[in-house]
């Protein structure tokens, strides 16, 4: 029994007849009639009671076309299953990420895949860049973005965007008040900052900064997330510094971000694969989203 008996048994069915059926099937019909008498040999049952030329569906064959329907409707699926995962529009992909990726680009990229209505599942695992590059070799992910800017020969790492860093204050600090502020003007301040396990992070460069410009930062805090370093600027712990797109936020609490006069400071959102693995096609398709998106960023 195969795909095309099935549709000759149910156009059967639902024409009524056996010539009008073969006129839609586009067949002769001895031969449909052939068909259908092998298809109840195979089967073992009797699927037509055959009255005054008429073809009644007996009980059995009832039920067999409630199941062919089926059948033919799931192997539809399926078909259209395998054309959209073949071509990258139905899958998932599993992407580890930096706050902020998955607070500025992971969004906009899965409001794209709702609006193209792909079948995408996009499965987001947040965490440090060391056990992103775990993941990635571990064939858990298939792709990072990370700030930290990692290098392996069994990597590719490209860099995705570039962005300044601001200075987060606490409300009311004298340096608010002031134009031009400077990575010298915070010498005496206790620094927030952000580790960086492997590879080279936001606290290397300021690290590197404020040597310098004559000093080393006092720190009093190392952490990965930026948000809570946020909240803690706010209480007057700190300062701290954040990539410009954090400023697009607007959440209540959150300090004031200023610009760095002098150095400029920036940083770098990085794409991180493995070079030996050969993406999806949904993994393709996602990363071409993905560039959209930064492409009208920039």
């Amino acid at each position: 029994m195969d795909k095309h008996r099935l549709r000759c048994f149910v156009t059967v069915v639902e024409t009524g007849n056996l010539s009008q059926a073969a006129a839609r099937l586009h067949m002769t019909q001895p031969p449909l009639s052939i068909l259908i008498r092998k298809l109840e040999s195979e089967l073992d049952v009797q699927l037509f009671d055959r009255v005054n030329n008429r073809l009644v569906l007996t009980a059995t064959g009832q039920l067999f076309y409630k199941r062919a329907k089926s059948l033919l409707a799931s192997m539809q699926s399926l078909v259209k299953e395998l054309k959209e995962t073949k071509e990258g529009l139905r899958g998932t992909v599993s992407v580890g990420c930096s706050t902020a990726a998955s607070l500025f680009i992971i969004p906009e990229v899965v409001e794209r895949i709702k609006a193209r209505n792909l079948n995408i599942t996009v499965q987001v695992h947040e965490g440090a860049t060391s056990h992103l590059v775990e993941q990635l070799r571990d064939q858990k992910l298939d792709v990072g973005i990370c700030r930290s800017e990692y290098k392996a020969e069994d990597l590719q790492t490209v860099t995705l965007y570039t962005e300044p860093l601001l200075l987060a204050l606490p409300l009311g600090h004298p340096l608010l008040a002031r134009s031009g502020v400077s990575l010298s003007d915070l010498r005496e301040e206790r620094f927030l900052m952000h580790a960086a396990p492997i590879g080279r992070g936001i606290s290397d460069l300021l690290i590197e900064s404020c040597q310098a410009n004559g000093f080393t930062p006092n720190v009093v805090y190392w952490g990965i997330e930026t948000l809570p370093m946020l909240l803690m600027v706010q209480k007057g712990l700190g300062i701290a510094f954040v990539p410009k797109s954090f400023a697009q936020l607007g959440l209540p609490g959150l300090p004031p971000l200023i610009e760095i006069a002098e150095p400029r400071l920036e940083t770098r959102l990085s794409l991180i694969t493995q070079k030996s693995r050969i993406q999806s096609a949904v993994t393709q398709h996602f990363l071409q989203i993905t560039q959209e998106v930064l492409n009208e960023r920039q």
